[in-house]
């Protein structure tokens, strides 16, 4: 009967993946809200699909597959699966051009988890699955793979979307501040599908 328990386990296993929220792609394009009880907030995610993107500039861009007839406007926060992705930029009917966080001129607001130190994200290099968060004291102890998430003060992103996590820190010469490199969840290189 080993045979038959195993295919009864891999549909169990199956039921149990498909009730996961990562599992959950709306098909029909429609709409979810999620009611933040904690803050009184309300956040509509609206799935699109990423049709070209950059990832190897100083200033780099993605464009996706939903516009204004879907309620995408300028200045909204853009998610993958895995975090943090970008902020819309400029909207036609059918398309959105998003500023990827891979922009020099991206302040973001971020905080590590675990001691509450915050600071601005910012892309300061070339690597696509790096990115820098500054203004942290080096008074502050901070962890290697200590995670990096948003603090939500901007209103672009709930607090505490996912964006990366502490991968190296120095400290900066002549100055009292960290210099902590963030390795992305999401590899911009590979991203695909998004929430605004």
């Amino acid at each position: 009967y080993l045979e038959e328990a195993n295919e009864k386990l891999q549909n169990e296993n199956k039921e149990l993946l498909e009730k996961l929220p990562e599992s959950f792609i709306s098909v029909d394009q429609k709409r979810k809200r999620i009611n933040d009880t904690i803050y009184k907030l309300s956040y509509e995610y609206i799935p699109a699909t990423v049709i070209n993107s950059t990832y190897s500039r100083s200033n780099n861009y993605f464009t996706i597959n939903a516009g204004s007839l879907k309620g995408i406007k300028p200045k909204m926060g853009v998610v993958s699966n895995d975090g943090v992705v970008g902020i819309v930029y400029s909207v036609s009917n059918y398309y959105s051009v998003v500023k990827s966080i891979l922009t020099n001129d991206i302040n973001l607001s971020a905080f590590i988890e675990g001691n509450g130190a915050h600071g601005l994200i910012k892309y300061e290099n070339k690597d696509p699955r790096r990115v820098t968060l500054t203004g942290v004291s080096n008074d502050i102890s901070i962890k290697r793979n200590a995670k990096v998430s948003a603090k939500g003060s901007s209103g672009y992103f709930p607090p505490n979307t996912p964006i990366g996590i502490v991968e190296k820190l120095e400290v900066i010469e002549g100055k009292p501040l960290w210099d902590i490199t963030v390795r992305l969840n999401q590899d911009m290189r590979k991203l695909h599908y998004v929430f605004v």
